[in-house]
């Protein structure tokens, strides 16, 4: 879709925030004792992360701190992880969006981590052969473009959330219920990056793993089906946290009850948040 219209094209702001630390406000799933860190501490990690308004934090005032960061940024602390977010978020835009503009926000930045999840807006659901293709090579060339610019940084794809493909009573968000494409071309989107990044080895330990936010559940969803509600956010920033965590050095931490990985496309069944989590 294009910025400005369909799926998430109401916002359509770029928000870059440098310089700004996500504060230690303790989000619903956090415990409340403070950390304390050593002085001095480790050098700050710069972690730029790019996408569209689920990136953004849709649901939540959207801002260097909102979405997943914000659990992601707390959960830094706890692990004394000195940090700074850049945000390059755009409400709507595909993953072609960021093809023309990786290489600025790379030499404007010069960010330590680069956590990539667009292509819920790219609509794959009757692409042809070529199309997916062209989508995969779209999506090669962000990291191409970011790791050839600079050789420390250290990058991670992303399979998207699947959405609920329809909204419910009482949907607010703009620009309303998810279009019913959205599951089927989610399927194929995650398998396109899956072959897109299994190719990758030139690069060796510069792209380590995928996140994985395909097993997030409908419950996590807001009442139009598309964006993660705080909770939701919550376990997105967990999975993102678990996955950066062996980079960093850190130990990684509990996931709801029942959250497992799965193939690209393929169902998984409902699950009950650990109650210790108490997330939504």
């Amino acid at each position: 879709m294009k910025p400005g219209s369909g799926l998430v094209g109401v916002v359509a702001v770029v928000l870059v925030a440098v310089g700004l630390s996500v504060p230690s406000d303790t989000p619903v799933a956090a415990q409340t004792t403070a950390v304390a860190c050593p002085t001095p501490g480790r050098p700050k990690t710069k972690i730029l992360t790019v996408g569209d308004s689920i990136t953004s934090g849709a649901t939540m005032t959207e801002s260097v701190t909102a979405g997943y960061r914000k659990e992601l940024g707390w959960l830094l602390d706890q692990s004394c992880v000195p940090h700074e977010f850049v945000v390059a978020a755009v409400g709507g835009v595909t993953c072609n969006y960021w093809s023309s503009r990786m290489a600025d926000l790379v030499t404007t930045h010069r960010p330590d981590l680069i956590l990539i999840n667009c292509g819920t807006n790219n609509n794959l659901s009757n692409a042809t052969s070529a199309q997916i293709t062209a989508f995969e090579r779209t999506y090669r060339a962000l990291f191409d473009t970011a790791l050839d610019l600079d050789p420390d940084v250290v990058m991670y794809p992303s399979w998207v959330q699947y959405s609920s493909g329809h909204g419910t009573y009482g949907c607010t968000t703009p620009p309303g219920p998810s279009p019913a494409w959205l599951p089927a071309s989610e399927a194929v989107v995650n398998d396109a990056i899956y072959r897109s990044m299994s190719v990758i080895d030139e690069y060796g330990d510069r792209v380590p793993t995928w996140i994985d936010y395909q097993s997030i559940p409908e419950s996590y969803l807001d009442q139009c089906g598309v964006h993660p509600t705080p909770g939701g956010y919550d376990v997105m920033g967990r999975l993102a946290y678990n996955t950066i965590a062996p980079r960093l050095g850190v130990p990684q931490v509990e996931l709801p009850c029942g959250l497992v990985g799965r193939r690209p496309g393929k169902a998984v069944g409902e699950w009950t948040p650990c109650d210790r989590m108490n997330l939504n």
